[in-house]
């Protein structure tokens, strides 16, 4: 009871910092409101961004963004793979989730081919047909023009949980067999038809060829999270980070922040590394090790509470067996 009390009480008090963070963001408004002086100098700063690189909406939403989060995406990961494969910097190597696993070479060839093909296959045609999409709704806010505080924090109560949401339901386990039967594929069916995308990828009869994949790695590496099958990447991967941008019609500057932060926090949570302030990979590498928990996108699972998909792992960390 006292363990259950605990774990209640510290799921409000998350609740409860995130409001707070929210209203002491809100009412900082006037901060980054285009009038003050910093919020000028934000615009300036990113016209003249605007200036070097161009301002032509194709150019920005398919070369830039993919560029910029590709290049985030190879650097950061690499630095992770190669901290692995040497074990240095030692201080950092001790921040290992599971120190005595060693990384198999021989999956790195496929690694690199599988990143490579969703990036130039799935992620930039996706891109194109949203560019094209948001130019026939032509809503868009224009390229030069950055949000207020107000604006930028509203666009992030929507993105947060739409991310949220759409990975939890199309992540969720059912029970996994290797055989797909009329019942299994009647059940699968009815399931799409009672709950949408509930429980999508790990479905018996989409597991198997799709997000099996991404589950070859039971002890992940950063560069890992993009190591889905095609169909895996687009649903459970690219439309998670971008249905939320189409609820907002948010500004080019938003978007950008976005894609970069989202690239940055797949790789965290695959690295395996407990580093700096950056939220612990824990839970995730428990979901890679045990498939039927920890489905959340965040740190602290909202939806893995609710659900009670994350009871095992939270019994290991009280228990002490994880340290979080």
């Amino acid at each position: 009871m006292r363990r259950a009390a605990r774990h209640t009480n510290g799921f409000i008090g998350n609740i409860a910092s995130v409001a707070f963070l929210i209203v002491a963001l809100l009412s900082l408004n006037h901060v980054w409101n285009l009038k003050t002086v910093l919020g000028i100098q934000i615009e300036v700063g990113w016209n003249k961004i605007l200036d070097r690189i161009g301002d032509d909406r194709f150019n920005l939403y398919i070369y830039v963004l993919n560029i910029s989060t590709f290049f985030v995406y190879w650097t950061i990961g690499l630095a992770y793979l190669l901290m692995e494969l040497t074990a240095w910097p030692k201080c950092l190597f001790q921040r290992k989730v599971q120190p005595n696993v060693v990384i198999d070479k021989e999956k790195l060839f496929s690694l690199f081919r599988v990143n490579l093909f969703n990036q130039c296959f799935v992620v930039v045609p996706y891109s194109i047909f949203g560019y094209y999409f948001l130019m026939y709704n032509g809503t868009a806010p224009p390229v030069r023009e950055v949000p207020t505080l107000l604006r930028f924090v509203a666009d992030l109560v929507i993105l947060v949980p739409a991310q949220e949401i759409f990975v939890y339901y199309t992540h969720r386990h059912l029970k996994i067999h290797s055989h797909c039967t009329p019942e299994i594929i009647n059940e699968f069916l009815s399931s799409l038809q009672t709950n949408y995308l509930y429980r999508m990828f790990h479905h018996r009869l989409l597991y198997k060829w799709t997000h099996k994949w991404h589950h070859e790695w039971s002890t992940p590496v950063a560069l890992s999270s993009m190591y889905n099958h095609p169909l895996d990447q687009l649903i459970g991967n690219i439309l998670p980070v971008s249905i939320g941008l189409a609820l907002t019609n948010s500004h080019f500057f938003t978007q950008w922040l976005w894609f970069t932060w989202s690239a940055m926090r797949s790789l965290n949570d695959h690295s395996g590394y407990r580093l700096f302030a950056f939220p612990s990979p824990v839970r995730h590498d428990f979901h890679h090790q045990k498939s039927t928990e920890c489905f959340a996108v965040w740190a602290w699972g909202p939806l893995d509470y609710l659900h009670g998909t994350d009871k095992v792992f939270r019994a290991k960390i009280a228990a002490g067996e994880l340290s979080h």
